[in-house]
C-alpha cells in the first residue's frame, strides 16, 4: 500500500512548472543551509561561544516577525514569481558580499549579523510567495503531496548543505564556500525565470492596513490554524537544537567532517518522513499525528542530549526531524487547504511569520540556556517544557481530534459577516 500512495504522489512531478519550482527551491535551500552552517563555523572559531552563535537567531528573527506580514500582503498583491525572483537576487548579492569579506580577511561577526538581518528580511518577503504559489501549480488533488515534496527541499538541504560545506570549508575556506551559494542562488534564477504558473483573478486593492487586518481576522475565525502553529511554536521555540551542535561535537571530540555529518543527519531523517508522508497519502486525523510527532519531537531532543558516542547522536538528529516532518508536513496542508486563494498569502505570511521566527529566537533561548546549564540540561529543560505546552493546547481543542479536519472549504469571513470569496481552490 505505502509504495503504490508514494507513486501516487510522486505523479505531481508531471506538473511541469511545479517541478522547476521545486529544483529551484532546492538549489536555494542547499546554497542557504551551505552558508548557514559556514556561518556558524566562523563564529565558533572567532568566539568559541553558543550564545554568540545563538545571536544569529535573533538576528534572523526580526525581520521574519515584523516583516512577514507585510510579505503576506504582498504576495496578494503583485506577481509571486516576480517577487520571489527580485528577492532572492539579494540574497545572491549578499552571499557575494561575504565571500568579498572573507578573502580580505577583514569579516567580523558583526558582518554575519548584518548580512543574516538583511537575508531574513528578504526571506520575510517571499516566504509567503513561495507558499502561495504551489496551489497555483498543481491540481488540488495534489496539494497534499506537492507540500510534502516541497517539503523536502529543505531536508535534502539539510542533508547536502552541511555536508558540502564541511568540505568546502575543510578544503577551500570560507570564501569558496560562500560562492557556492552565490552559484546556487543563480541556478535559481534560471530556473524561476522559465515558470509558467496558472493565471489568477485579478484581486481587490486596499490598504495595506485592512490587508493584513483581513488575513488575522481569517486566522482568528479559524481557530484550529492557532492552535496548530501554537504548538509548533513550542517546539520551535523550547527545541531548536542546532545552535548546540558545535558544543555537542567538541564534547564527543569531532572533526569538522563529522560535525558538518552531525548537521547533515537531521536532513536524512526529515527527508525518510517527508516520503513517509507522502506514502501515506491523504490520511486521516491529521491533528493526532501532529499531536503524536511533536510529543516524539521531544523525546528525540532527550536522546540527543544524553547520547555519549556519535553514531547515537547522528541518529537522534534523524529522529528529531523526522518527527518534525510527520507533523510539519499535514499542518502546512491543513493551512494551506482553508484559505482561498485570494488570502492565501496572507495566511502564509502568518504562518511564515510564527514557524519562520520562532526557531530563530529558540536559537537565541537554547544558546542562553546552553551557556548557562550546558548543552545537555538545556536540551532536556527544553523539551519537557516543550511536552507540557503541546498536552496543554491539544487537551483543550477537542476539534484536534477530528477525523477528516480540514477537508471543508472555508470562507473568508466568520458568522458575524457575509464572505469575501466562499472558497473555490486553486
Amino acid at each position: 500500500m505505502l509504495p503504490t500512495n508514494l507513486g501516487q504522489s510522486l505523479a505531481v512531478l508531471k506538473h511541469r512548472d511545479f517541478t522547476l519550482f521545486f529544483s529551484a527551491l532546492l538549489v536555494a535551500a542547499v546554497g542557504s543551509q551551505i552558508q548557514n552552517f559556514a556561518n556558524i563555523l566562523q563564529i565558533y572559531d572567532l568566539t568559541h561561544s553558543p550564545f554568540q552563535i545563538g545571536l544569529t537567531g535573533l538576528a534572523r528573527a526580526i525581520p521574519l516577525i515584523g516583516l512577514s506580514l507585510i510579505g503576506g500582503v504582498i504576495a496578494d498583491r503583485m506577481d509571486r514569481r516576480r517577487l520571489i525572483m527580485m528577492t532572492q537576487a539579494g540574497s545572491c548579492g549578499l552571499a557575494l558580499l561575504l565571500a568579498a569579506l572573507s578573502a580580505t580577511e577583514t569579516l567580523q561577526v558583526w558582518h554575519i549579523y548584518a548580512v543574516t538581518v538583511v537575508g531574513s528580511a528578504l526571506t520575510a518577503l517571499n516566504a509567503p510567495a513561495r507558499g502561495a504559489m504551489i496551489p497555483g501549480l498543481v491540481d488540488r488533488e495534489h496539494l497534499m503531496p506537492a507540500f510534502a515534496l516541497n517539503s523536502t527541499t529543505w531536508q535534502l538541504a539539510n542533508i547536502v548543505g552541511p555536508s558540502i560545506a564541511g568540505v568546502a570549508v575543510a578544503i577551500g575556506g570560507f570564501t569558496a564556500t560562500y560562492l557556492l551559494n552565490g552559484a546556487a542562488l543563480g541556478i535559481t534564477l534560471i530556473c524561476m525565470a522559465i515558470i509558467r504558473p496558472r493565471p489568477t483573478e485579478a484581486r481587490r486593492r486596499q490598504s495595506t492596513f485592512k490587508s493584513i487586518k483581513e488575513g488575522l481576522a481569517f486566522v482568528r475565525f479559524r481557530s484550529i490554524i492557532l492552535a496548530l502553529l501554537a504548538m509548533d511554536s513550542a517546539a520551535m521555540l523550547f527545541g531548536t537544537y542546532r545552535v548546540v551542535l558545535p558544543s555537542i561535537g567538541d564534547q564527543l571530540g569531532l572533526t569538522t567532517q563529522q560535525l558538518g555529518l552531525l548537521f547533515a543527519a537531521p536532513g536524512v531523517g526529515s527527508l525518510v518522513g517527508a516520503a513517509f508522508v507522502m506514502g501515506l497519502g491523504n490520511v486521516r486525523y491529521k491533528g493526532v499525528i501532529i499531536v503524536g510527532a511533536i510529543l516524539a519531537y521531544c523525546a528525540g531532543l532527550v536522546l540527543l542530549a544524553i547520547s555519549p558516542w556519535f553514531l547515537l547522536a547522528l541518529l537522534a538528529g534523524g529522529l528529531l526531524e523526522f518527527f518534525d516532518s510527520l507533523q510539519a508536513t499535514p499542518r502546512n496542508a491543513l493551512i494551506q487547504s482553508m484559505a482561498p486563494d485570494e488570502i492565501r498569502g496572507r495566511v502564509e505570511s502568518f504562518r511564515q511569520m510564527l514557524t519562520g521566527g520562532m526557531p530563530a529566537l529558540g536559537q537565541v533561548y537554547m544558546g542562553g540556556t546552553a551557556s548557562l546549564l550546558g548543552p545537555q540540561l538545556a536540551l532536556i529543560v527544553g523539551a519537557f517544557t516543550c511536552a507540557a505546552a503541546v498536552i496543554g493546547i491539544a487537551s483543550g481543542r477537542r476539534d484536534i481530534r477530528d477525523r477528516d479536519l480540514g477537508e471543508e472549504p472555508q470562507p473568508i469571513a466568520g458568522p458575524a459577516g457575509p464572505s469575501l470569496a466562499s472558497a473555490p481552490h486553486s
